[in-house]
């Protein structure tokens, strides 16, 4: 594959991202030593290069449930990745994701030069490159009027707290197409499914898809916008009415 067919197939993400990533690829082909990128990428870019031939030998790092992971290839030494505990000092005030957000890229940094941000506790915790941890800790100090404390830990040490928990929950629905199934587990009508999905605000397996009628499996992750992430699990069987009882769990 060229670069011009390359790019073409992330339509939707800035082409001169793509022609840096593209080029990174490329030049990691010939490399015998640990690579990795200095980019963090979202779903629709990850899950397509590993889908990619030409790419074989590229593996992405970051878990399961992340959504921002970053390519590396040729085994690993040092993990390039590490993560600091963001404590807010003060109890009045609760900050938000989208506070935790600004405030990293308040100080300059790109967004996709860090990773997911996770709420846990009461405390943030973000994914970074190792190599710029400590720019992160000794720029950020407050958020808003809060101050705030930042604690590093090595990925291993930290990530495994990170993993989110699973509420289950049975549902009876009359087929596995999406729109059926977002409708369900957002609580809304079918139409108002299909206008998430039109929308481009319904991912499966962390793509976007905009097929209604496209049809969920077992182990199928499933992130609706604002509404919640949702992980597929087994069809009990059916009702007496023909339709499914199926077990979903929501990410806490």
């Amino acid at each position: 594959m060229d670069k011009a067919g390359f790019i073409k197939t992330f339509m939707d993400e800035d082409p001169y991202r793509m022609a840096k990533l593209f080029e990174s690829l490329e030049r990691a082909k010939s490399f015998s030593f640990f690579y990795h990128t200095d980019e963090f990428y979202t779903p629709g870019v990850w899950n397509r290069i590993l889908e990619m031939k030409e790419y074989r030998e590229i593996d992405v790092l970051g878990e399961e449930f992340f959504e921002r992971r970053i390519f590396s290839a040729n085994g690993m030494q040092k993990h390039p990745l590490a993560i600091l505990g963001i404590e807010n000092l003060d109890p009045q005030v609760t900050l938000s994701h989208r506070d935790y957000l600004g405030a990293v890229m308040s100080l300059g940094i790109l967004r996709e030069k860090f990773g997911d941000i996770f709420l846990k506790d009461g405390d943030a915790y973000l994914v970074v490159f190792d190599s710029m941890s400590e720019y992160i800790m000794t720029n950020l100090s407050r958020i808003g009027r809060c101050s705030v404390r930042i604690t590093k830990y090595d990925y291993e040490e930290k990530v495994l707290f990170l993993q989110p928990s699973l509420t289950p929950r049975e549902a009876v629905i009359a087929s596995l197409r999406l729109d059926v199934v977002v409708a369900e587990l957002a609580r809304m009508s079918r139409s108002k499914a299909l206008e998430l999905i039109q929308r481009g605000q319904v991912l499966l397996n962390y793509n976007e898809t905009r097929d209604k009628a496209k049809e969920i499996k077992d182990g199928d992750t499933i992130t609706i916008r604002k509404k919640g992430k949702f992980k597929v699990g087994q069809i009990m069987g059916t009702t007496q009415k023909g339709n499914l009882r199926v077990v979903f769990y929501q990410f806490d």
